[in-house]
């Protein structure tokens, strides 16, 4: 895989060892060039005919008090300081000449960033036709609305419809799709979408959290969230995931569909990078 730039990241412990069916898909204009520029929030690189590009939306940690169910013992040994390096991260793909974001980050109101490196980029909110949202939690939708008002006015956006389904009396979220009224697709998990991105149900986290397969690269949303401790253990769930037996089945089977296919992993909680190429066996 060729990098444009690298930004490396080592991860502790763990990593150190390692509905509606969908209507026809917009034709948009060819958006301009991103900038090739070096940021340190910002981290670049291409598979196949896919570029991809880590928007560090906020520096984060999770604290150990999240796993109140773990063993004490491991969480100590691989959490050693009580916490365990984490981020917000937000996925802005180019692929058949569009650019798609995965999920919105916190939104600029709360601290994210991911408006301003867009910017930084040379990437308007107006090139962005497409954004795929994992699920409705704040962290991850945030970014959707600026003022009110949609932050991306041209683009579509793609949610699951179980996701949907499960959010329909959240104000919050009722608002941010009536921003993008006319233009929301829902998909039950399995569909493709996009011409070739395959959407992946992953339950657990929340009824409708999906992952996002784009070639080689899964984008994975909250599958995890502490990766120095659920990466070699993902028998231990965050009090994050609404399901937490469910969350553990998801995450194991995902975890070895990684593995058998050799998959490059982008993940909305691992720290920044946000991108592992070699995903650690147990």
């Amino acid at each position: 895989m060729k990098r444009t730039y690298l930004i490396l990241i080592v991860l502790s412990v763990a990593l150190a060892g390692c509905h509606n069916k969908l209507k026809s898909e917009p034709v948009v204009a060819e958006p301009q060039e991103a900038q090739d520029t070096s940021h340190d929030a910002i981290y670049n690189f291409s598979f196949g005919d896919v570029e991809l590009w880590t928007l560090k939306d906020k520096v984060n940690t999770m604290p150990a008090a999240l796993f109140p169910d773990a063993d004490a013992k491991i969480v100590k040994e691989l959490m050693p300081n009580g916490e365990a390096d984490a981020g917000i991260n937000v996925f802005l793909v180019k692929h058949n000449g569009q650019y798609i974001l995965f999920d919105a980050g916190l939104g600029a109101e709360k601290g994210g960033e991911m408006m301003s490196l867009l910017q930084a980029l040379n990437i308007q909110s107006s090139d962005i036709s497409a954004v795929c949202i994992t699920h409705f939690h704040g962290d991850h939708i945030g970014g959707m609305l600026t003022n009110g008002d949609a932050s991306f006015p041209k683009a579509t956006v793609y949610c699951s419809a179980e996701e949907v389904k499960a959010w329909k009396t959240d104000k919050g979220v009722q608002k941010m799709l009536a921003a993008y009224e006319g233009r929301v697709q829902t998909f039950n998990g399995g569909e493709t979408i996009l011409g070739d991105i395959v959407t992946k149900a992953a339950p657990g986290h929340t009824p409708g959290h999906t992952l996002y397969q784009v070639g080689s690269v899964l984008i994975i949303g909250d599958l995890l969230h502490a990766a120095a401790l659920q990466l070699p253990h993902p028998e231990f769930s965050a009090k994050y995931d609404q399901d937490q037996k469910m969350s553990v089945k998801t995450r194991q089977e995902y975890y070895q569909y990684i593995k058998d296919n050799h998959l490059v992993v982008a993940g909305m909680h691992l720290p920044f990078s946000g991108v592992m190429e070699d995903f650690p066996t147990k």
